[in-house]
């Protein structure tokens, strides 16, 4: 086979990968313009990397559980990975493990993140690769940098990121006693970082101050695509940050990040997220997701079952009114409905820090005479 027809091939397939299986074959019979053998070659690498993944009616305790169980490279401790020299095990989860590791040649400290073999076929790992050298074009302080990217010998990837010490946000505020306008200006610098990707023509799945893990990113590569090409991330997104049309598989976009980065400013103002995911399998919780609104942050907070934080319970009824409609105007169930772009999010945060309207409230007068 030559090379513009697997790049081809490649093309088609990051193109379809996460459509709705009905909707694949049509799709590539418009952009095949007949060739059938081409159609063929694709399908079967959609095939591949569908196959072993059907996880959604499995309870998701079972899942991690079975992933977890499977091998990891607790070997490479003091070994090799590259020009890397694994010093020591970080934390793991389902996707991979993280590792401390120094350049052999620089002595640089740096994060080492190795996949499980389990999450990946063949088809997606070659994605992953695609998709993780435009990632490393992010140039943000308050991204941590992707250094480089490779596999094991068995063919596992790897990825090196800058090692940022730190703490979860979350824990940061607690910690600190942050007032409701501290975590607002530490929520802005999330906001910044992940506008700054959308910039590059990147949508991503999570996010944290210092981002660490922009996850399985899908390349925003033309602003025109087709209607029904899907722009979907992969489905190994942090079920509790998913917008309800990433757990239905439908096109992901700009909104479906400021829909993460409500939750974030819910979690960060209530301690608690949105919607309580514990023991449910993947296909519960995706309902949930998709169909149930979520409280309002002002409920939550009140209804917790940790210690109250002074700060947020000093706030006034007409605070909070702001507050729940900043959260929730983010995660409406509809991405044509919530905030426009990541930058539009931040002009109502400022709008708050500066005891000025919301744009996303209703245009009462007597709210604004109020403000």
């Amino acid at each position: 086979m030559d090379s513009a027809r697997w790049q081809r091939i490649q093309s088609l397939f990051h193109d379809s990968a996460d459509m709705p299986q009905a909707e694949q074959r049509a799709c590539l019979e418009a952009a095949c313009g007949g060739d059938e053998e081409l159609i063929v070659e694709v399908l079967a690498m959609l095939d591949q990397d569908v196959r072993g993944h059907s996880l959604l009616d499995r309870n998701i305790a079972d899942v991690a559980q079975e992933t977890l169980e499977k091998p990891v490279s607790a070997s490479l401790i003091l070994k090799e990975v590259g020009p890397y020299r694994i010093l020591k095990l970080l934390g793991e989860g389902g996707m991979g493990v993280v590792y401390l590791a120094e350049r052999s040649d620089l002595g640089t400290k740096v994060a080492v993140k190795i996949l499980r073999d389990a999450w990946l076929s063949p088809a997606r790992r070659e994605r992953f690769a695609s998709e993780q050298r435009t990632l490393a074009q992010l140039n943000h302080p308050s991204i941590a940098r992707l250094y480089d990217a490779d596999t094991l010998d068995d063919g596992t990837p790897w990825f090196v990121m800058e090692y940022v010490d730190g703490i979860p946000l979350t824990h940061y505020c607690l910690k600190h006693e942050c007032s409701v306008e501290q975590r607002l200006h530490l929520f802005r610098s999330v906001c910044e970082a992940v506008q700054h990707a959308h910039s590059h023509a990147v949508i991503q799945n999570d996010g944290s101050v210092r981002l660490l893990d922009f996850g399985i990113a899908k390349q925003l590569e033309s602003l025109d695509l087709q209607v029904d090409q899907t722009m979907t991330g992969l489905r190994m997104m942090t079920p509790a940050y998913a917008s309800p049309e990433q757990v239905r598989g439908d096109r992901v976009g700009i909104s479906t990040d400021v829909y993460s980065l409500g939750v974030i400013l819910y979690e960060l103002l209530t301690g608690q997220h949105p919607f309580d995911l514990s023991g449910l399998t993947p296909a519960e919780a995706a309902t949930i997701i998709a169909e149930h609104d979520p409280g309002k942050p002002s409920a939550a907070v009140k209804r917790t079952d940790s210690e109250p934080d002074s700060h947020v319970l000093s706030l006034s009824k007409i605070a909070w009114a702001d507050l729940d409609v900043l959260c929730l105007s983010a995660m409406r169930k509809d991405p044509l409905r919530r905030y426009r772009s990541v930058e539009a999010f931040i002009r109502d945060v400022d709008h708050y820090l500066n005891n000025e309207p919301l744009e996303a409230r209703p245009d009462a007068l007597q709210y604004r005479i109020g403000k």
